[in-house]
């Protein structure tokens, strides 16, 4: 009976000397890609890298229409699509293509006044008026016509004028100038960085492109309600900037 006893018992000691031998050998050893991902993570630096170009717009775009008010939603409709089709006809004598005219804006809304004096028998509590406008989006690309053009359309009729916008046509170009002069500056940072830091730096591990820069430029010119033709507007289209970001993080070696 004991030698069964001591048996048993030496058999369940080398069954934990083999689970604890086997934890030992591989429990504890952490993944070898795990490690490397990890180390290669801690070990790194990143920046953010920018680049800005300059160019001239060769485009310009205004918001021009007609406001019309009248007693009546006939009415109002009526004169304010006469003055409107004389503006579209202007413009398109001036020179602009079908494809650079886009309605923006249309809308036909009422005015409710009440008089402030006390109403005699017979007159109407509230005096009610319609309010009509119509918005078009006109792409120049003349830049030196702008104000011609502005100016031709408010004698045809137009009588709201909003800002206008300068802008690059095609931008590629400018984005692909703008992306390498970022990552030419995200080079230079990591590089005074690695050599502040005492360490070599390694190669691109990530690169991304920071969303939200673009193009900055001159807008002006604004107006509404002209009574008559004035001589032609002043106009400078000025210069666009053009920034781009890149975020890069490098490898520590």
């Amino acid at each position: 009976m004991f030698g069964k006893t001591s048996l048993a018992i030496g058999m369940v000691i080398c069954i934990l000397l083999a689970a604890i031998l086997a934890v030992q050998l591989f429990g504890c050893a952490p993944a070898p890609s795990q490690a490397t991902s990890a180390s290669s993570y801690e070990r790194s630096i990143t920046v953010v890298g920018e680049g800005k170009v300059s160019a001239k717009p060769d485009i310009a775009q205004a918001q021009i229409g007609v406001e019309v008010s009248a007693p009546t939603v006939q009415e109002a409709t009526r004169r304010n699509n006469e003055l409107m089709g004389a503006v579209m006809a202007k413009l398109k004598e001036l020179g602009i293509a079908e494809k650079d005219i886009q309605t923006s804006s249309y809308s036909i809304y009422s005015e409710r006044r009440y008089p402030e004096a006390p109403l005699s028998e017979g007159e109407p509590e509230e005096e009610i008026t319609y309010r009509v406008s119509n918005m078009v989006q006109v792409t120049i690309r003349q830049l030196d016509r702008v104000g011609e053009i502005i100016d031709g359309a408010i004698a045809a009729g137009a009588n709201s004028v909003y800002g206008i916008s300068f802008a690059i046509d095609d931008p590629s170009e400018l984005q692909g100038e703008a992306r390498t002069l970022a990552i030419a500056d995200a080079q230079a940072k990591a590089e005074e960085l690695a050599r502040l830091a005492g360490v070599k730096l390694g190669p691109v591990m990530v690169v991304s492109e920071v969303i939200g820069i673009g193009v900055l430029g001159f807008q002006g010119y604004g107006g509404g309600g002209f009574a008559a033709p004035v001589p032609a507007a002043p106009i400078s289209p000025g210069e666009l900037e053009f920034t781009l970001q890149v975020q890069v993080t490098y490898a520590i070696e």
